[in-house]
């Protein structure tokens, strides 16, 4: 039995295939039986379909297609008998074949001279034969011999410009990579060269600065010296005369000179490191929003485990007091999550201000606050601990969107303490408004607020812990 296939549409509309073979495979594959043209017939898979005799049965099987087969306008899903004159198409838009039986060498008797060569041609099923009517002339051999070699070269032709056009692209893409990887690897060492000149300038500035404080400390220390010894001369010159006042007045001096002495003593000892690992986690960097233009960034801490974060009043309802953030968010040391916020409440007098947030299993917190309203004294060294610039310093980035938040440290001394305000000799820039002042124990000394403009922020202003402790008891009481 033989199965007869009539191109109905495509690129090989009007052409006929003959085979007598059990397994017939139809696609766009070079190996395919029955071939449709790769470069038009589109909505042919490579292997699309086959067509296998079973006895007197022929079946369709459709080989995982993209677009499906269909007999008859039917797609089918497993295996479908054929009958002769179904039509099977490839893809509801695809070329379509009719198909039919042929019952052997009694039919081939009634089929064209050029038919019956081509159904005999077993060993060549994908030559293509178009049908003609009336049949062509028997061309000569020589004619035949030059048309195939004819051919043959010419498949051999575009088989060879087809592998010259692909090593062509390929070397085309590897050129274009190696001068992306090359103009790459010159702006990595142009930035690496850039840090590595600014971190030996930084270096040069810090030993500068170490330099000229240690003079600072050397000078003050004998200050401190000259100045206790002058108040021992002056007590034991008081002592024969025991005028009161005198006595007091030494003795506050004395008092005075010890505390700012103990101060420059203890600022070699003060473990820096020891106070940012204990409560560096706990301070998250805050974005404020106004309104799609008004964003502002500051600092924040957690006061407790349960989402209490302390920051500056005028960085949540601005410098007048009369702003209300549409939005708040909180993002952690160590985190590139960012937290949703909400405004639960400022001070009335002190640029102190709450807020709160919700986060599963309770937010990390830091050491405490300083319990001696008098603990900062002048000449006492502190740490500040917080974002200054925001998300513009350096700082590791994962993936795409992801900052992880990490915070500076930043060594100061304390300049001058008044009932309400703290002076600190350190570093301040836009964002640090609410970073933690930390004293040698590694508590909460104030908050900073603000600084002096013309110091270009070397001298910074902040809040006692006094006043924040009584603003959150207040709070707390409500």
């Amino acid at each position: 039995m033989t199965a007869r296939f009539t191109f109905l549409s495509g690129a090989r509309a009007g052409q006929v295939e003959t085979f007598r073979k059990a397994y017939i495979g139809l696609g766009r594959h070079p190996l395919s039986d029955v071939r449709f043209d790769p470069e038009r017939d589109l909505d042919v898979s490579s292997r699309h379909a086959a067509v296998i005799r079973q006895g007197a049965t022929f079946l369709v099987r459709d080989l995982g297609s993209t677009n499906g087969t269909f007999v008859n306008g039917r797609q089918i899903t497993g295996d479908a008998a054929l009958n002769d004159g179904d039509v099977i198409a490839f893809g509801q838009n695809g070329p379509a074949v009719e198909f039919h039986v042929g019952g052997g060498d009694a039919e081939a008797e009634g089929v064209t001279a050029t038919l019956r060569a081509t159904a005999e041609r077993i060993s060549s099923p994908r030559e293509q034969y178009q049908v003609l009517s009336p049949p062509a002339p028997r061309r000569s051999s020589t004619a035949v011999r030059i048309a195939v070699e004819v051919a043959r070269q010419t498949r051999q032709l575009r088989l060879t410009t087809k592998i010259l056009i692909g090593v062509f692209a390929v070397v085309l893409a590897a050129f274009g990579w190696l001068q992306w990887t090359a103009r790459r690897d010159a702006r990595e060492l142009a930035r690496l060269q850039t840090r590595a000149d600014s971190l030996n300038l930084a270096a040069h500035t810090l030993l500068s600065r170490f330099q000229t404080e240690l003079a600072t400390v050397r000078d003050a220390l004998r200050q401190s010296q000259a100045e206790v010894a002058r108040l021992r001369t002056e007590l034991a010159a008081t002592g024969s005369t025991g005028d009161a006042r005198v006595v007091a007045r030494l003795r506050a001096a004395l008092d005075t000179a010890e505390a700012r002495q103990r101060g420059l003593a203890g600022a070699a000892a003060v473990d820096y490191r020891a106070i940012s690992q204990k409560n560096q986690e706990a301070v998250a960097l805050l974005v404020v929003e106004y309104s799609e233009a008004e964003v502002f960034s500051g600092t924040a801490f957690a006061a407790d485990s349960q989402g209490t974060l302390v920051t500056n009043k005028h960085v949540l309802v601005g410098e007048q007091g009369d702003r209300r953030p549409r939005r708040i968010a909180v993002k952690f040391s160590g985190s590139k999550q960012w937290f949703p916020g909400r405004l639960a409440g400022v001070a009335d007098s002190a640029d102190v201000g709450v807020v709160k947030v919700d986060i599963r299993g309770g937010t990390p917190r830091v050491v405490g606050f300083s319990r001696d309203p008098h603990s900062l004294a002048r000449g006492d060294p502190v740490a500040i601990i917080g974002y200054p610039l925001g998300e513009d310093l350096p700082m590791v980035h994962l993936g795409q969107s992801g900052v992880v938040a990490d915070p500076t440290l930043t060594v100061g001394t304390v300049s001058k303490v008044l009932a309400n305000l703290v002076q600190v000799d350190g570093y301040g820039a836009p964002g640090s408004s609410g970073s933690p002042i930390f004293d040698r124990e590694g508590r909460v000394a104030a908050i900073l607020f603000g600084g002096s403009r013309e110091s270009q922020g070397k001298i910074i202003y902040a809040v006692p812990a006094a006043a924040i402790t009584a603003y959150l008891n207040q709070l707390t009481a409500r």
